[in-house]
């Protein structure tokens, strides 16, 4: 059969792909060899780990590791079933409690990754007759939920409450109309402009706020609730979505809201009802990490702090950085062309940090960006060190690729 050879020729971004594989110049999927620590084991070089979403560290935190190993043994390793028939825990009713006194709503539900999380809450909530408004920057989780769910999308300008406001007034009162948003974009780390969003949102018939806070949680506003949370505007947030593998060091999603909406998922959501639920250890580590958080909300300003160490020293350097409004660093490359950009990954993986490169297809036309994603753990002395290396490897990049495209 050549049916999926010709689908792999077909493949847009294929030829790219095979030069990259031919000259060693392929990023993606490398072997990590260790802990999502601030140093890193990955393909036999111990490197500065900038790559990972381990934000507040909590992966290897000992309380959270004893939770998962303390579940897996009473529990098993799965529970082999579905959430509706066998698969429901005590600890999956503990999270979905806790996640919902955490953002002050009334329940939650408890999904086997992120992605699953926003699938069922969008095609949940909006249907072949309704309207999803989204950000065009948003994750590729919620543009493909919207896609599944047969609602009619209409993208607006990324963080342009304006036309956001244009397009809601143009679609007929009646309908629903579900705004889909990330509390903080993963690719740049900027935020959305909350304030702004809600009062649209708040002033048309029949519309909602569907905010996903996978990067957002545990990072952002004083008790590490998300962009919601900084902007004062969480009360107003409809649907909230959340990932336990970034902040939570664990993997699973939330689905967080009133008691109607929840309700209407854990009847009616299809993947919901029909996939199998989470292993203990991964719900059980999520449970301890939220703890945690709960326990030390100071770990969200150690990671400011973090953030703004890394900023200054990369400043002090001549290293130009996008605005830093979250735990991602975004450092724009004066060449903004994909193969520019990977060298310098290469390059500085070569010397001693991991980061990971800004190129298609998570891009968004943010061409020519190496992104660097900050933890608790990581020390002055780290940070000092790495901006070192970064400093070296674009001088060197600047003389290679000569002047600026």
């Amino acid at each position: 059969m050549d049916v999926f050879k010709d689908k792999l020729e077909a493949f847009p971004r294929i030829e790219p792909y095979r030069m990259a594989r031919a000259t060693g110049l392929w990023p993606y999927y490398k072997m990590v060899e260790s802990a999502a620590t601030p140093r890193f084991s990955i393909e036999g070089r111990d490197v500065v780990n900038f790559g990972s979403n381990n934000y507040l560290s909590l992966s290897y935190h000992p309380e959270v590791v004893e939770a998962a190993l303390e579940a897996t043994r009473r529990f098993g390793t799965g529970v082999t079933g579905s959430r509706l028939l066998n698969g429901t825990l005590p600890l999956h009713r503990d999270l979905e409690a806790e996640l919902a006194d955490f953002y002050g709503k009334d329940d939650a539900l408890v999904f086997s990754t992120g992605y699953v999380a926003n699938l069922c809450g969008v095609a949940g909530y909006l249907g072949r007759s309704d309207h999803a408004v989204i950000d065009k920057e948003a994750h590729n989780s919620l543009v493909t939920s919207v896609k599944l769910s047969g609602a009619r999308m209409k993208r607006f300008r990324h963080n342009d409450a304006d036309q956001l406001a244009t397009i809601l007034a143009g679609l007929p009162e009646k309908d629903v109309k579900g705004v889909i948003v990330d509390g903080v974009y993963s690719m740049r780390g900027d935020t959305a402009p909350l304030p702004e969003i809600v009062e649209v949102v708040d002033r048309t018939p029949n519309a909602f706020l569907f905010d996903d806070e996978a990067h957002g949680l545990g990072v952002v506003g004083a008790l590490g609730r998300g962009a919601a949370e900084a902007a004062g505007v969480l009360d107003r947030v409809a649907i909230t979505t959340v990932t336990f593998s970034k902040t939570l060091g664990s993997c699973g999603g939330a689905v967080i809201g009133s008691a109607e909406a929840i309700e209407l998922l854990r009847v009616s959501s299809e993947p919901f009802i029909f996939t199998a639920s989470n292993t203990p250890g991964s719900v059980a580590a999520a449970l301890a990490a939220l703890r945690v958080l709960r326990s030390e909300p100071e770990r969200v300003q150690v990671l400011a702090d973090n953030v703004a160490h890394l900023v200054q020293a990369l400043s002090d350097r001549g290293v130009r950085t996008n605005p830093a409004e979250s735990a991602i660093v975004t450092i724009p490359l004066k060449h903004h062309d994909d193969v520019s950009t990977v060298l310098c990954f290469r390059e500085l993986f070569e010397c001693g940090v991991f980061a990971n490169p800004v190129i298609p297809p998570a891009s968004h036309g943010n061409a020519g960006l190496l992104r660097l994603s900050l933890m608790v753990d990581h020390t002055p002395e780290i940070l000092d060190e790495a901006a070192d290396i970064i400093q070296k490897v674009l001088d060197g990049a600047d003389q290679i690729l000569g002047p600026e495209a």
